[in-house]
C-alpha cells in the first residue's frame, strides 16, 4: 500500500485547494485525502514537495513500431520481429515516463502491437510499467498507398473482407482506413482520396457486422467528406486540403 503525497492535485478540471494524499493499494487508486493524514500500519510514504498529481494521459495516435527517429515509419520493415518488439517496449517505457497510462496504436505490422495486449478481463489488474494498449493493426491501403509497407495493401472487395475478418480474429479495438494519402508515403496525395467511395463503404459495413469500429486517415477535404459518408465512427489527421474547388476530387 502506498501513499503519495504532492502539494497540488489536477483532476482534470481543477486544480486542488491545498495539498492531498493520494492512496494506491493492490496497483488501483483506493482514495484521494485532502492534506498529510495521518494512516495506519502497513503504508509506505512517498512524498514530492514540487510535484502535482494528475490522471493518466492517453495517447489517441501512436505507431508503436516505429521508433521517433526521422523517416521512422520507412524503416519498418526492414524490422525482424524481435527488432519490432524492442522499439515497441522502447516507445511504450518513453509514454508511461512522460505520463501516459492508454496508447491507441493505429500503425501497427505483422500484429506485433496488437499481438502483444493483455487480455482484459473484469476485475483484472493492469501489467506495471506499461500503458494499455487499444490496437488496429496494420492499417487497410490501397496497393502502394499511404503506409503500405505496414503490410495492409488490399486490392479488391475479396481482399478488404479477408483483412476485416483478419483483424476480427486478432481482436483488434479498432479498424483503420487510409482514405487518403499522407506525407511519409512518397507517390501518395494527401488532397485525394484513395478508395471509390463505394469500397470505403463496404469496408465500414464489413468491420461493423464484425462488431468493430472504423476510423478514418483523412487528411483531405475528399477523404473526410467520403469517410463521413460511409459512416466511420471516427477520424484521424483531419486537415481539411483541397485539391481546388471544382476537380475532380476521386
Amino acid at each position: 500500500m502506498l501513499a503519495i503525497r504532492v502539494p497540488r492535485m489536477f483532476d482534470g478540471e481543477t486544480f486542488s485547494a491545498g495539498p492531498v494524499t493520494v492512496l494506491v493499494d493492490a496497483s488501483r487508486i483506493s482514495g484521494i485525502e485532502a492534506g498529510f493524514p495521518e494512516l495506519g500500519d502497513g503504508w509506505t510514504e512517498a512524498r514530492f514537495d514540487n510535484a502535482t498529481v494528475l490522471p493518466g494521459l492517453i495517447d489517441t495516435l501512436s505507431h508503436l513500431v516505429a521508433d521517433s527517429g526521422v523517416g521512422a515509419l520507412a524503416g519498418v520493415p526492414g524490422y525482424s520481429d524481435q527488432e519490432l518488439d524492442e522499439v515497441t517496449s522502447d516507445g511504450l517505457q518513453r509514454q508511461l515516463a512522460a505520463g501516459v497510462t492508454t496508447v491507441r496504436d493505429l500503425g501497427d505490422r505483422r500484429f506485433n502491437v496488437a499481438n502483444r495486449r493483455r487480455p482484459r478481463t473484469a476485475g483484472s489488474l493492469p501489467t506495471p510499467m506499461e500503458p494499455t494498449i487499444l490496437a488496429s493493426g496494420p492499417p487497410l491501403t490501397t496497393p502502394g498507398g499511404h503506409c503500405f509497407f505496414l503490410g495492409g495493401e488490399v486490392a479488391d472487395r475479396a481482399a478488404m473482407a479477408a483483412a476485416i475478418a483478419e483483424r476480427a480474429e486478432h481482436h483488434v479495438d479498432i479498424v483503420k482506413i487510409m482514405t487518403s494519402g499522407g506525407a511519409n508515403t512518397p507517390g501518395t496525395d494527401m488532397t485525394r482520396t484513395q478508395f471509390t467511395d463505394d469500397d470505403v463503404t463496404f469496408m465500414v459495413e464489413e468491420a461493423h457486422a464484425a462488431g468493430l469500429p472504423v476510423t478514418a486517415h483523412a487528411h483531405g477535404l475528399p477523404a473526410v467528406e467520403q469517410a463521413l459518408a460511409a459512416g466511420v465512427d471516427a477520424m484521424e489527421q483531419l486537415q481539411l486540403r483541397d485539391p481546388g474547388w471544382g476537380a475532380d476530387h476521386r
